[in-house]
Parts: structure tokens; C-alpha cells; sequence
């Protein structure tokens, strides 16, 4: 509040703002463990989670139709979508932060696609 008050005032008055230097003492282990945290991070390009595999097929036309099933049996399942890993199709659902939450959905759409699994 106080930066915005002197802000406001330096632009009106006709006053410069002037920066303040700021002096950080780290200690070398932390600064080393935090390049090693960027430097990990900056390789990995996923997000650790569970999916539901709905399908896996070499029919595209049958994974199109399951596709279109889920959909509609399970309209409010976020992230819903095919890939090809050639020669196979697979559906997968969902995004979830651990493997019992995944399970819980699992149990329903286990009931319409008995195929579906935890990935």
C-alpha cells in the first residue's frame, strides 16, 4: 500500500521513484538444489497422474464409436480423448492425481466397457 501511495505521488508531483538494491545471502546448498529442481523440471514434459484407457483396438472405426459412446454416457468427464500408437487406437479419460480417485471412475465406466483399465 504504501508502494502504491508513493507511486501515485511521484507521478503527480513531478518526483522520480528511485530502485532499492536488494542484497540475498543463500547458502550454496540451496542454491544448488534449486538449480537441480529448474534444471529437472525443465526436462520433463509431463505431469505424474492416472488416465482410464477406455479402449485399445486396431479399429479405428470401433474406437470412434466408443469415443462417441463415452461421450455420451459420461458427458461431464473432462479430458476425454484417442491417440495412435500404431497399429493400436486407445481412448483415454480423465486426469487424476492419484490412482484411487481414477479407480473411482473406473468402477462406473467398468459397467458399459469392461475392457477399460488404469494407465
Amino acid at each position: 500500500m504504501k508502494s502504491l501511495i508513493f507511486i501515485f505521488f511521484s507521478v503527480f508531483m513531478g518526483f522520480q521513484a528511485f530502485s532499492q538494491e536488494i542484497l540475498l545471502n543463500e547458502e550454496p546448498s540451496i542454491s544448488a538444489l534449486m538449480e537441480k529442481f529448474i534444471d529437472w523440471n525443465a526436462e520433463k514434459d509431463y505431469v505424474d497422474g492416472w488416465r482410464i484407457q477406455v479402449i485399445n483396438t486396431d479399429d479405428r472405426l470401433q474406437m470412434e464409436r466408443t469415443l462417441s459412446s463415452f461421450k455420451s454416457r459420461f458427458p461431464y468427464v473432462a479430458h476425454v480423448n484417442w491417440e495412435q500408437v500404431s497399429p493400436y487406437y486407445k481412448v483415454k479419460a480423465g486426469s487424476f492425481s492419484s490412482k484411487i480417485k481414477a479407480q473411482a471412475l473406473l468402477a462406473e465406466v467398468r459397467e458399459y466397457f469392461p475392457s477399460a483399465i488404469t494407465v
